[in-house]
């Protein structure tokens, strides 16, 4: 997989910023949702323009790593008024620093993620995501680098998979779309591993049409 050095230099140590995590997944062929980074209400306004309601806000303070534990994300603001309101409320509980981001279409959701082992380097997870991990709590386990065919190895062995794969009458994800995500996030770990300690993607969102990560955390050594 052709990647571009957009990374050539060790980053500092902490948390990226969300925008850099997002570029740093489309790097490695990895589709993220469109976001733009802001920090006063003007700019977070025009960046939710730019990007098309309905728009999702976070908060990107750089010490907050859980958002949602602390009500740092907000949902489906649809017009100007919703994006306003939302902004203002996140820049006064926890700071000015916003991330707006492009509403992920519907689908079912998994969270990928890099951990390291002291003897085996970086481990790639592959789990239920989102309103998921409480149903399906399980998780498939590979060592880099993930050939695609090995990424639909561990797709299958998840209970998840009946899901993905159209039950009850819904449309089945692309499943090589999914697995192509891990065989990215594979490489990445294969080139950054040793900088990383930590990164989670969740959700990835997965749809008939493709698979796009709505969600990224990513902190390095």
């Amino acid at each position: 997989m052709a990647r571009l050095p957009r990374h050539p230099a060790r980053p500092a140590a902490g948390a990226l910023s969300a925008a850099v995590q997002f570029d740093l997944l489309r790097d490695y062929g990895i589709p993220a949702v469109r976001a733009r980074a802001a920090g006063t209400r003007a700019q977070a306004l025009a960046a939710a323009a730019e990007i098309g309601y309905p728009v999702v806000l976070k908060t990107d303070e750089p010490q907050i790593a859980h958002k949602s534990d602390v009500g740092g994300v907000r949902l489906g603001l649809g017009d100007p008024g919703a994006a306003g309101a939302a902004y203002d409320d996140l820049a006064a509980r926890l700071g000015p620093r916003v991330l707006v981001g492009q509403t992920a279409e519907p689908g079912t959701e998994l969270a990928l993620g890099l951990v390291r082992d002291p003897a085996l380097g970086p481990l790639l997870i592959i789990s239920a995501g989102g309103v998921f991990i409480e149903i399906f709590a399980e998780r498939s386990v590979v060592l880099p680098p993930v050939p695609r065919s090995s990424a639909r190895a561990a797709l299958a062995r998840l209970r998840l998979a009946a899901v993905l794969t159209g039950a009850r009458g819904q449309r089945p994800a692309d499943l090589d779309a999914i697995a192509d995500a891990i065989t990215g996030l594979s490489h990445l770990a294969a080139d950054l591993g040793d900088l990383l300690d930590a990164l989670d993607i969740n959700p990835l969102v997965c749809g008939p049409s493709g698979a796009v990560a709505a969600d990224v955390f990513a902190v390095i050594r």
